[in-house]
């Protein structure tokens, strides 16, 4: 459910892409479709899912495609069911996970509408019971109703305890992150968070008095007809297995019902599609005005300094200087939903899977069209929100009490580079590589690799230090894109931590979903004092530089990827230590 982004390492040569963009024949050209191109359209879309099936051991699917306000195209390929060749079908229900976050999104919006809150409004305004812990530079009140919905609040990405819908509820959600400090000032950066989500749902319930799944139900589905459509409880018929590794998984239903917990098969799914699409364009004010829909499908985002993606209202957005378009996937359990909206073109492409393997499949699908409606993927990327790389020659001499105000730290989510100044001159150091760092402005750094005796510069790339809500980043620009290489690290002291090092082994709730179930944590100092935790579940691990805020509180290092921003929190009890990560429970003996 999770929108996961691979962090990128500072020595990864090349652009960062986020999916794997593959050329199909006939796929993807860049002209806007015509009635008499559709049959084209229609049957490379079939020969391409019945490859996928085959290629990425796919069990079932289901497709749509949406043209001119018309569905020109719905089909299921595979088995909604491979023990009883049960096939899959447009009647076929699956868990659409995070695409639910539209629905929130929706939702919120439609009592904006109705004047019930004022999104731009402090979330305590509409939800006084929300009091995560702040601390000095992180203001409560800038944490708005706007700032979850394109989560820039600060809240941390998920609470893993007691997250199947057997063990908890989604209004649990807001006690557990009272227990948690806010990553970052609401604003800074881009988070995904279901936590969020989850909150969102609960103000929904506050404001409303009525429960989430009542709400949507009414104002949503009953709203566009969607009658194959609910949630876990709701006991839909026609549900799909599940499949993963060549084998059927258990069902894993999530408490987080705000954020993942929607389940609908094709011919309703394209009936949202439409809705959607109707109410930007003004053809139907069922769901929300014109004008309201029009806002969810602008760009909120473009003032957040530390963001992956650009954002509409509840949606990723691609957008350039000619049109747009509105993106979400979701992943939960391991079925898969993608839902692509052209408003403009009045079109939309629409894939839900069962298969843990088919996520790249049916994202691949979607992307490869872009150009057909003039869009890239990476109009998917925000400007960059540094300034435009000089010209190699532009050296400067800067004084060492300016090079030592960059000196430290800086972490990643798996990683950290430390910066040194030696004989007048900034090193970077990541593992075994070294760049040496010759400055062009006071900000602006042109990066050599060094090589035996020799410095070669990266002449297309520039490290830029940027001061932002009382932090220093570090960004790597590399030709039109911004990449975040972590912030400055405050110093600890080692004496502080030294009796908590240690394995701490796993205990109490666990996740109940793949191979996600953790094992143990290590927290250890590295070479640099760095506080460390490595986390092992039982088929990897991570290891992530800890912030500590106290001596009982740290947050997981990095921005918008990986593990990062997440708390860890620590306690004494009489027999044993205890840390606490996202919410699971892990202890060592004193």
């Amino acid at each position: 459910m999770k929108d996961s982004r691979p962090a990128l390492s500072l020595f990864t040569g090349g652009l960062l892409t986020l999916v794997v963009f593959i050329a199909l024949p006939g796929f993807g050209q860049s002209r806007y479709a015509q009635p008499d191109t559709y049959a084209g359209l229609i049957a490379e879309s079939e020969t391409y899912f019945e490859d996928k099936l085959k290629t990425d051991k796919i069990v079932g699917l289901s497709a749509a495609i949406i043209m001119d306000g018309k569905v020109i195209w719905k089909k299921g390929f595979g088995y909604a069911d491979q023990q009883t060749k049960t096939p899959m079908t447009v009647n076929t229900v699956v868990n659409i996970g995070s695409v639910t976050k539209t629905f929130t999104a929706l939702s919120v919006m439609q009592l904006e509408e109705r004047g019930l809150l004022d999104i731009q409004k402090p979330l305590t305004t509409y939800l006084p019971t929300f009091h995560p812990l702040t601390r000095p530079g992180i203001p409560l009140d800038s944490v708005t109703v706007k700032t979850l919905i394109t989560h820039t609040s600060g809240i941390q990405s998920d609470v893993w305890k007691n997250s199947d819908l057997g063990s908890g509820h989604y209004t649990d959600v807001l006690g557990f992150i009272n227990q948690t400090h806010l990553v970052y000032p609401a604003g800074l950066a881009g988070l995904y968070s279901n936590a969020g989500y989850n909150i969102l749902g609960h103000l929904i319930r506050d404001v409303t008095q009525t429960d989430y799944v009542q709400y949507v139900h009414k104002h949503i589905f009953t709203v566009l007809g969607m009658t194959h459509s609910g949630f876990a409880m709701d006991g839909l018929t026609n549900r799909t297995k599940i499949y993963a590794y060549g084998q059927q998984a258990n069902e894993y239903e999530l408490r987080d019902i705000a954020s993942g917990g929607i389940y609908t098969d094709m011919n309703d799914f394209t009936t949202y599609a439409l809705g959607m699409l109707q109410a930007y364009r003004g053809e139907s004010t069922a769901l929300l005005k014109q004008a309201t829909a029009q806002k969810m499908f602008t760009q909120q985002n473009a003032q957040v300094p530390l963001e992956t993606n650009k954002k509409g209202l509840g949606w990723f957005m691609f957008r350039n200087d000619s049109t747009f378009a509105m993106y979400h996937a979701g992943s939960a359990g391991f079925t898969h939903a993608k839902l692509l909206l052209i408003p403009d073109r009045n079109a939309a492409l629409l894939v839900l899977t069962n298969t843990a393997e088919g996520g790249q499949a049916a994202e691949t699908f979607c992307f490869n069209e872009l150009p057909r409606f003039g869009l890239r993927i990476p109009d998917l990327f925000p400007t960059p929100t540094t300034h435009l790389v000089g010209k190699p020659q532009d050296l400067v001499t800067l004084a060492d009490s300016t090079l030592t105000s960059y000196v430290g730290i800086y972490a990643e989510s798996n990683s950290y580079n430390v910066v040194k100044l030696t004989n007048h001159q900034l090193i970077l150091v990541n593992g075994g590589q070294k760049l040496v760092l010759k400055p062009v402005s006071e900000t602006e750094f042109l990066p050599y690799d060094v090589k035996g005796a020799d410095t070669i510069p990266r002449v297309e790339q520039r490290l830029i230090f940027r001061k932002l809500k009382g932090k220093t980043f570090l960004f790597r620009r590399v030709n039109t894109r911004d990449y975040n290489l972590g912030y400055w690290l405050r110093p600890i002291d080692p004496h502080i931590w030294s009796n908590r090092m240690g394995i701490y082994e796993h205990y109490g709730y666990q996740l109940m979903i793949g191979d996600s179930k953790f094992k143990r944590a290590e927290l250890y100092m590295s070479a640099d004092s760095v506080l460390m935790l490595r986390l092992s579940t039982m088929g990897s691990s991570s290891e992530m530089p800890l912030d500590a805020i106290d001596a009982n509180y740290a947050l997981s290092s990095g921005v918008n990827s990986g593990f990062g921003g997440v708390n860890v929190i620590f306690r004494e009890a009489p027999l044993y230590q205890t840390l606490e990560f996202a919410g699971l429970s892990f202890r060592k003996p004193h």
